[in-house]
């Protein structure tokens, strides 16, 4: 999918549900998101039981800044890729892309959650580091 229509996309998503808060959005879209114990990694996952997507997230990042990009990042997963359940498990050669379409949906969405709660636009990539814990060493254009 192109940068574009992720973006595209993203603020579909806001605009019909009036947040770009991820975790209200999972709960408006009636995607579990559960904590558990998952060690150093991974900070999150995307199961589905019966075609239901869950989202599990790890509790050591609970509180934490990088919770929203990690819920931003899985959501990615379940609405850009919706229907590719088979396919993300058996891919090898597709897993970047999908894995970069899902970083680029949660800086698109977390770029609008920080104006939605600034009322501006962030200065620079650092400011969503910072306040939602965005990847600092890997800066996504």
């Amino acid at each position: 999918m192109k940068k574009e229509d992720i973006i595209r996309t993203t603020k579909l998503i806001v605009d019909r549900y009036q947040t770009a808060n991820p975790f209200l959005l999972a709960e408006k879209l009636n995607v579990e998101v559960d904590w558990m114990p998952l060690g150093n990694f991974p900070l999150g996952k995307t199961i589905y039981d019966n075609s239901a997507p869950l989202i599990v997230l790890n509790e050591r990042i609970k509180n934490k800044p990088i919770q929203y990009f990690t819920l931003s990042h899985e959501l990615g997963h379940v609405i850009l890729q919706e229907g590719l359940v088979g396919y993300y498990v058996g891919v090898r050669f597709g897993h970047a892309k999908l894995e970069n379409e899902a970083n680029e949906f949660a800086v698109s969405l977390l770029g609008q959650l920080y104006i939605e709660e600034n009322c501006r636009i962030p200065n620079n990539y650092f400011e969503l580091v910072g306040s939602y814990g965005l990847p600092a060493d890997n800066i996504i254009y």
